[in-house]
């Protein structure tokens, strides 16, 4: 999602308004927590304590009553967002978590859940494997305000009633969710490795018959010694083939900003759009395919530029790729006309 660097200074001048230096003598209960940090901080994301915030939000199933702290109105007449709040500096465990997590299943129109003490923001999305029943268990955005920098802010922004697109965020979530689930099976896997993966490697030593003594052997090979050999071997032949690929923050920035420009023409269907990061460009594509590109993101000493039709635009911020929203929109037409 798109860093809207104007809302990021609005933040950025009304968070200075808020001493926080004064706040734990202010803040011994939950909800004066609430009241003096908790609600003037979702006030500075631009949500109005009359109109877009619900508190005591009936969230109890069965013969329960339990009510959440808050709920935030986004772009409906039901809260999108739900807030557990904290009292000020009480550590977060998966008590609290799963508390959060009660509510928010209880709360069929909520998309996203907040868990916070004031100081810390824990922002949690579905769980998409389990999504009717539960949040995943980690936050996808976790927000710090003891440091308070350009990284925290250009974060809440993402958040801000007037630059926030639930959907946006969502699939940013998801893509967080995803590396982080590949990380963790990839180093399980290397960790602890399965017979499948034995018996690849052993395929490609070209082995003729796996044995128990030799499959042991194997899973003894596999350790961060071999690994780290192996990684060295991998990045060399990368070097030397010209594969060796690195995303980077600034390319997935262009990225979203050119998505969320253009998935506000109705015609232009969101998960279509995606992305292929290449030896020489980074290409945005429609339905994953080379021969729809849309345009091309160019890279040389950390200077950017954009090619549309087979024309250059250089990039000098968020602000020049959204100044070059009619060229993007007619590159993309072309792929969603009936």
């Amino acid at each position: 999602m798109p860093i809207n660097k104007q809302i990021a200074n609005v933040i950025k001048k009304s968070l200075a308004k808020i001493d926080f230096s004064k706040l734990e003598e202010k803040c011994t209960n939950e909800a004066q927590t609430r009241q003096y940090l908790i609600e003037p901080i979702i006030e500075v994301l631009g949500y109005s304590r009359m109109d877009d915030m619900l508190t005591e939000i009936n969230a109890g199933w069965g013969q329960k009553n339990d009510k959440a702290d808050i709920g935030l109105l986004v772009k409906s007449k039901n809260p999108e967002i739900i807030v557990e709040c904290k009292k000020y500096g009480k550590t977060l465990t998966d008590k609290e978590a799963w508390q959060l997590n009660g509510y928010f299943i209880n709360t069929p129109s909520c998309k996203i859940g907040i868990l916070t003490n004031g100081l810390e923001w824990r922002v949690y999305s579905a769980n998409e494997a389990n999504k009717e029943t539960s949040l995943n268990v980690t936050p996808f955005l976790f927000f710090n305000f003891n440091e308070i920098n350009d990284t925290l802010i250009d974060n809440l922004s993402k958040l801000h009633k007037n630059n926030i697109d639930i959907k946006e965020l969502l699939e940013e979530a998801t893509d967080f969710y995803f590396l982080q689930g590949f990380s963790a099976a990839f180093a399980n896997e290397l960790y602890d490795p399965s017979d499948d993966f034995i018996k690849s490697i052993f395929n490609r030593m070209n082995g003729k018959r796996m044995t128990d003594p030799i499959k042991l052997k194997i899973r003894e090979q596999i350790n961060s010694s071999s690994i780290q050999k192996a990684l060295k071997k991998v990045i060399e032949e990368e070097s030397k083939n010209g594969s060796l690929i690195i995303t980077t923050a600034e390319e997935l920035k262009i990225y979203h900003t050119i998505k969320t420009i253009l998935i506000h023409r109705k015609e232009i269907d969101a998960d279509r759009i995606s992305y292929r990061d290449q030896k020489n460009s980074f290409n945005i594509l429609v339905d994953d395919n080379n021969k729809k590109i849309i345009c091309k993101i160019l890279s040389s000493r950390n200077n950017y530029c954009l090619e549309i039709n087979g024309i250059k635009y250089d990039v000098k911020g968020i602000e020049s790729v959204v100044a070059m929203k009619k060229q993007l929109l007619d590159a993309a037409l072309v792929y969603f006309q009936k």
